[in-house]
């Protein structure tokens, strides 16, 4: 139960010191900021009822079961990609919104911190919220459930918890880097490159999990992803960081003020 509880705190405490600092660098110029956090999680949640809407449809074609399950690689292409797409549209529909009345890249970060928000709630927050409350009524004696759910929930170790806790922190962290060059991109009115950030990063992120996942052992290919996960994650926190303290958002020899 302390670790549910952890694993559920743990992403929105790295969410809320970020936005500390954001608000930090932005509070003496606008406002709006917790509006691109609502933005960020709508983007999220929207798009990925949406894509597991569209795997659900596509997978009741005799034609796209036989392409993917004949083949790993262009079922791991076609998810990845189909991913990126819509893991790009939620970005950028919370980017187009919170830049409508007035243009502002501390807000377009935001919508990433946002999203990252809306991963955490789907991926743990629903999950672990309601094990939680069946764990109470286990330790109470009143669980009225099935005996293979009760069993699950007991197995379930407090080390998956803060692994699942990780994944969610390094991916919020990325997001909301990916979702800083995509502002500046999209006020620079780059469409390609707005477009095309999170699009490549997504599918990276989508791919190398299916690859590793495929090609390799259980323990090994999570602990080799979650290593890839934490590499973006840091390059991702310099840069915003580095944004933060300078007002330059810098890819390569590309900078913009903030």
């Amino acid at each position: 139960m302390t670790g549910m509880c952890v694993a559920m705190l743990l992403p929105i405490l790295v969410a809320v010191v970020f936005y500390i600092l954001i608000h930090r660098r932005s509070s003496k110029l606008e406002t709006g900021m917790p509006g691109a956090i609502g933005y960020g999680i709508l983007g999220f949640l929207w798009q990925e009822l949406i894509y597991l809407m569209l795997i659900v449809i596509l997978t009741n074609f005799v034609w796209f079961k036989n392409l993917t399950e004949n083949s790993f690689l262009l079922s791991a292409l076609i998810y990845g990609l189909l991913c990126a797409v819509f893991v790009a549209l939620g970005m950028y529909w919370g980017t187009y919104l919170t830049n409508q009345k007035q243009r502002s890249l501390y807000r377009s970060a935001t919508i990433g911190l946002g999203f990252g928000l809306g991963n955490t709630g789907w991926y743990i927050l629903a999950t672990y919220s309601m094990s939680l409350y069946y764990s109470f009524q286990i330790n109470a004696g009143t669980f009225a459930k099935s005996e293979e759910l009760k069993q699950s929930i007991l197995n379930t170790s407090a080390a998956s918890m803060y692994m699942d806790a990780l994944r969610c922190i390094l991916l919020l962290i990325i997001y909301t880097g990916v979702a800083l060059l995509l502002g500046k991109f999209y006020l620079e009115k780059n469409r390609q490159a707005a477009w095309g950030t999170p699009i490549l990063v997504q599918f990276f992120i989508s791919f190398t999990n299916a690859l590793f996942q495929q090609y390799l052992p259980g323990m090994a290919a999570r602990i080799l992803f979650y290593g890839i996960l934490a590499l973006m994650a840091a390059a991702s926190a310099w840069m915003i960081l580095r944004w933060l303290k300078t007002g330059e958002v810098a890819l390569g020899s590309v900078k913009s003020g903030g």
